[in-house]
């Protein structure tokens, strides 16, 4: 019957190669320009969707929000554009907290999606046009 050093030596080994295993394959995951990225998109029963980092647990929430703004240019022409959740004139913190019925369905974002590009590089957006607040 074999020693318990062996036996946990064995089982640390192990855990290392699992370890290893996991973490070479988010390396590669990363690395590919059409494979899933952190972000997700959210369409809610409403019509609005979200982006951001979704997690599950407690309740399904997002983080570094980010949401869909439809508009109409000077030709009335349908425009599209992200806007960030935080520099909403009311002043929300970027996390939000989602009602689980009301999630109409979710997906991961791929690492070349243009919405994604352009939450990266929110730098060069436009600066959200803000409403005036009269007191």
């Amino acid at each position: 019957m074999p020693s318990k050093k062996f036996l946990i030596i064995t089982a640390l080994i192990v855990l290392v190669f699992i370890g290893l295993g996991i973490w070479i394959g988010s390396n590669l995951r990363q690395q590919n320009p059409s494979g899933a990225s952190e972000y997700s998109a959210v369409y809610l029963s409403t019509g609005d969707i979200y982006y951001g980092i979704l997690f599950w647990f407690p309740q399904p929430r997002l983080k570094n929000v980010w949401f869909l703004q439809r508009g109409v240019d000077q030709n009335n022409q349908p425009q599209l554009s992200i806007g960030q959740l935080s520099r909403a004139f009311w002043g929300p913190v970027d996390e939000v907290y989602l009602n689980p019925k009301q999630i109409i369905f979710w997906t991961r974002l791929r690492n070349d999606s243009q919405v994604l590009q352009a939450i990266q590089n929110s730098g060069s957006l436009q600066p959200q046009s803000q409403p005036q607040v009269s007191a």
